[in-house]
């Protein structure tokens, strides 16, 4: 089977004319099929477009994935480049500080996650919704309101994690006090088990 133009197909499906077995054959491998993935090699102008692209190490080239949309590095996205000496060919950003191998390394053992957090809410003012490991959910039948996880909190300009106040609310709760700036990085922290701290969050800006 060879690998036929267009030119030479067209020419065996004028009107009147019946293509031979060999002549059919060549034409399905003529083309690809569209589950069929496409080496980069393949790719017309590929080596133009990376070719004099260099990425510094700590550095990434980032790949967007659904449903993120922003310009910048989103938990979630996948990226390519190195962090602590290691090459990553296809990571998923998990969240936290883009120099260290935790921020793509996904934990079985989190504590919980900090799913979002927005500003001015009536009854809450500044907040966060959040969730816990079912294991630390049920410590609140053994501890009362307090179930041992804490709220840890990086502000812009700062090296180390500070222990926040923490409200029992759950899954909502309110943050307002605690006059959080962008830019700041926050996080959960099992303080009385073995719960890894949960992926960092960053807090986004103020929408307009």
């Amino acid at each position: 089977m060879a690998i036929q133009t267009l030119k030479t197909i067209k020419s065996w499906f004028r009107t009147g004319l019946k293509p031979t077995q060999a002549q059919f054959w060549d034409t399905w491998d003529s083309f690809r099929h569209k589950s069929e993935k496409i080496p980069a090699k393949d790719i017309e102008g590929i080596d133009t477009l990376f070719g004099d692209k260099i990425i510094p190490s700590g550095q990434f080239l980032i790949f967007k994935v659904d449903p993120n949309t922003g310009n910048e590095l989103e938990v979630g996205d996948s990226v390519i480049g190195y962090c602590e000496g290691n090459f990553l060919g296809e990571a998923t950003y998990y969240g936290g500080d883009t120099s260290l191998m935790s921020s793509f390394t996904k934990s079985n053992n989190l504590v919980g996650r900090i799913i979002s957090f927005d500003y001015n809410d009536p009854n809450y003012g500044d907040f966060i919704i959040y969730e816990v490991n079912d294991e630390v959910l049920q410590r609140a039948y053994s501890c009362g309101t307090y179930n041992g996880v804490t709220l840890m909190s990086k502000r812009p300009g700062q090296l180390e994690f500070s222990v926040e106040y923490f409200s029992s609310s759950y899954p909502k709760t309110s943050v307002q006090w605690l006059e959080l700036t962008p830019g700041t990085i926050i996080k959960l922290r099992d303080t009385i088990g073995d719960f890894d701290d949960s992926a960092e969050f960053i807090i986004p800006n103020k929408k307009p």
